[in-house]
């Protein structure tokens, strides 16, 4: 078994290095936004977090994803967490987007040089619950711990048999807009249940007043995926890939094509400028007031507040003409413990991990980039100053009501898998395959089905070849 995992890991390598790296993130994790930081930056460009180093402390590793004023906000929880005790120092590094710290981990398991904790991302999950390298939390949680969690990102990182890692920046789609572009058309903030027709005739209101684009957003898988979910289409067979391994995709029947056919048309239609597989030049063309509304992360909501020069407000995100409002899935990413082989060195990284998700490091990350807390008690019975902040800053509570109301079951009581996500192995690789149907749509004339239908061939062949490795 482990000579298979070997060749997977390696298969799964080269696939990510053959992908590029040209979408940035696949969660805006790399998101500037405005928050505090004490750490210095050292000559290699990575963070200093040894300023509490003792010569005894237990040596923790620990790789994330996010750049910038995000990362800043995690250095400054590492930096408390070294200060709070001397047996433990925990070293972060930053390894690059969500992309590049995946395939930097996959190729780390082959040279045996992984950390000790990686920050994951949500498409991941599958491949990390195969690896056989880890120590899944719910082998060091006391019982009655995991239902400290949101049940979303609790059961989202979850198996069979409990929680394998913990959620830590957990995060969801969201309109943000321009509120006094939206005064001046006659426009009311948008309703949670909008649909794609009350979508357009909001871009009709907009253009009539001369706004030069409605909205603007990224050629990135992930809001096709978010769309899909909120119209109740899945993406993968086999329940989202859920109660089994998903062999095939789901994307192109379906709900499928109505959402693509909503995204690519914006485009196609003139109401959002074609940048392509971007996240930081959708914002700049919102913060320059060229567009009215801009699809991204809650992740952002510091950024995007603070960044612009007029009054921004959020919504949640739209649903097809054909369906009800159904919800959002769980994006943003985990921490997984790694297997070290050293029972000193995985208590010391689990102690870590548990003090990354308490209540008073969840607040800091929350008001400090926008990500919403994953502890079911700071929304339940929130601290005054919590609350104070949310009637101060009612942007970052959008996600949280659009969580908090997603639909995770259906009219006859079963279970909304739409709304949990899809699970497979190769998602990373498949989300890319996206991107390319926004091309092929885009600029090879293709239509919305018959991209999603050559899409699909690609993803149940990479389906195929991860799934060969478990028969």
């Amino acid at each position: 078994m482990r000579r298979k995992l070997f060749a997977l890991f390696l298969a799964l390598a080269m696939v990510a290095a053959a992908c590029g790296s040209d979408d940035p993130v696949t969660d805006p994790g790399t998101e500037t936004t405005a928050a505090p930081t004490t750490m210095e930056g050292t000559d290699d460009g990575t963070t200093d977090t040894t300023e509490a180093m003792t010569d005894d402390a237990i040596q923790i590793e620990f790789w994330h994803a996010m750049a910038d004023d995000l990362g800043a906000v995690v250095d400054e929880l590492v930096d408390r967490y070294n200060s709070s005790q001397d047996a433990v120092q925990v070293n972060a590094t930053f390894q690059g987007s969500y992309d590049d710290t995946y395939n930097a981990l996959l190729a780390a398991f082959e040279t045996d040089t992984a950390p000790n904790i990686v920050q994951n991302f949500d498409l991941a999950a599958q491949t990390m619950f195969d690896t056989g390298r880890l120590v899944p939390a719910h082998t060091l949680m006391s019982p009655g711990d995991a239902d400290s969690y949101l049940a979303a990102p609790r059961d989202y990182y979850s198996d069979e048999t409990g929680m394998v890692a913990l959620a830590f920046n957990s995060s969801t789609p969201i309109v943000y807009y321009n509120a006094e572009m939206f005064e001046a058309a006659g426009l009311d903030a948008p309703a949670p249940d909008w649909n794609f027709s009350d979508f357009q005739a909001t871009c009709d209101a907009l253009e009539a007043n001369g706004v030069e684009f409605c909205v603007t957003f990224g050629t990135v898988g992930w809001f096709f995926e978010q769309i899909l979910a909120n119209s109740g289409g899945l993406y993968f067979n086999n329940d989202n890939g859920r109660t089994a391994r998903a062999t095939e995709v789901e994307f192109n029947k379906g709900q499928g094509a109505e959402v693509f056919e909503f995204l690519t048309g914006l485009i196609a239609d003139g109401h959002a400028p074609n940048l392509g597989n971007t996240w930081s030049d959708t914002d700049s063309v919102f913060f320059a007031g060229q567009a009215a509304m801009n699809f991204d992360s809650t992740s952002g909501a510091r950024g995007m507040q603070d960044g612009a020069d007029f009054e921004v407000k959020t919504a949640f995100i739209p649903h097809s003409d054909s369906s009800e409002r159904n919800g959002v899935v769980i994006g943003g990413a985990a921490l997984w413990l790694i297997d070290s082989e050293d029972d000193a060195k995985d208590e010391a990284a689990w102690d870590f991990m548990k003090f990354m998700t308490e209540a008073d490091q969840q607040v800091t990350w929350h008001t400090g980039t926008g990500y919403f807390p994953v502890l079911a008690s700071l929304q339940e019975s929130p601290p005054a100053e919590l609350s104070t902040f949310w009637d101060e800053n009612p942007n970052f509570v959008t996600a949280i009501e659009q969580l908090a109301t997603t639909n995770t079951t259906n009219a006859d009581d079963t279970i909304n898998y739409a709304v949990l996500g899809g699970r497979a192995g190769p998602f990373p690789e498949i989300r890319r395959i996206i991107v390319e149907a926004y091309d092929a749509v885009l600029n090879g004339g293709l239509s919305a089905q018959e991209a999603l239908d050559e899409a699909a061939a690609k993803a149940n062949q990479a389906l195929a070849d991860y799934n060969a490795f478990f028969e």
